[in-house]
């Protein structure tokens, strides 16, 4: 009996110590500003699932975003780089087994608009194919960055290569159906935001 007693003031005091000092003893979870702002706009929304939305879903959750949840979206974007690594072999080896020459038409440097960005674009042909190829290229890293052909860096009009493959790194891209003579300009843009990244003038 009294060692049942004995046992149970053990436990009660045990348990008052962890109601009275447990909070400052056991390391509380920090709430994510960014994961906790994407919470009131859509529960269970993640940074994950918000980049990886079709364009007319993401749309419509852009309309109703605070300007303060776009910039914590801009912000962890920026923490992540991505690489990737071409050669120009492996574009040539995708359109031809056989040797065929090349040929560079035009070039432009990087520059960044509103970001960092620094690197080479150009044009290669390779039989009747071209390419846009970046070489020594890195951008800060953003929301579902896309690769545009544009007439004077307008992506409104411009043509979508897809995403981009890296925000640092050498990288390829098809140009199908794309009048080079007309499409002057490489631009990087965020769909989500409709913000431009960086820029290369082709010449």
């Amino acid at each position: 009996m009294l060692k049942g007693i004995g046992i149970a003031a053990i436990l009660g005091v045990a348990a008052i110590g962890i109601y009275y000092f447990g909070p400052q003893i056991i390391p509380q979870k920090m709430s994510d500003p960014l994961q906790q702002a994407l919470d009131q706009i859509q529960t269970g929304l993640t940074y994950d699932k918000f980049v990886n939305m079709t364009n007319s879903q993401r749309d419509a959750l852009v309309q109703k975003m605070p300007q303060q949840t776009i910039a914590l979206i801009m912000d962890d974007a920026k923490k992540f780089t991505t690489t990737v690594s071409e050669s120009m072999q492996d574009m040539i080896s995708k359109v031809s087994p056989t040797s065929h020459s090349i040929v560079f038409s035009k070039q432009g440097e990087f520059v960044g608009i509103g970001h960092e960005a620094k690197g080479k674009a150009e044009i290669i042909s390779i039989g009747n194919t071209s390419f846009l190829r970046f070489e020594n290229f890195e951008v800060t890293n953003g929301p579902d960055l896309h690769v545009y052909m544009t007439i004077n860096g307008d992506a409104t009009t411009g043509i979508d290569l897809g995403k981009l493959k890296g925000s640092i790194g050498d990288q390829n891209y098809e140009l199908k159906r794309v009048d080079t003579n007309t499409y002057d300009t490489v631009v990087i843009y965020s769909q989500p935001f409709h913000v431009y990244f960086a820029k290369a003038m082709l010449s």
